[in-house]
């Protein structure tokens, strides 16, 4: 039997290694910590589900003021 296209499970393969792609040409662009953070935040509030987008967005907003406090206090 002759098999057309792809599978489920290969293109889903094929889509998981674009986003691994995606993501080492932006490390490969040279960003640093902070520009990381940044674009997660803004691929974040792509997100269609509103709930994951907002619950995200605020481990990264607590996270944020947490790294404010620990530079007033170190200073």
């Amino acid at each position: 039997m002759k098999k057309y296209g792809k599978t489920e499970i290969e293109a889903q393969a094929e889509k998981m290694h674009y986003c691994r792609e995606i993501v080492r040409e932006i490390i490969r662009f040279g960003v640093n910590e902070e520009q990381k953070k940044q674009i997660i935040k803004l691929l974040v509030l792509e997100l269609e589900d509103i709930n994951l987008m907002k619950a995200i967005t605020e481990i990264i907003q607590l996270e944020k003021e947490n790294t404010s406090r620990q530079l007033i206090y170190t200073d």
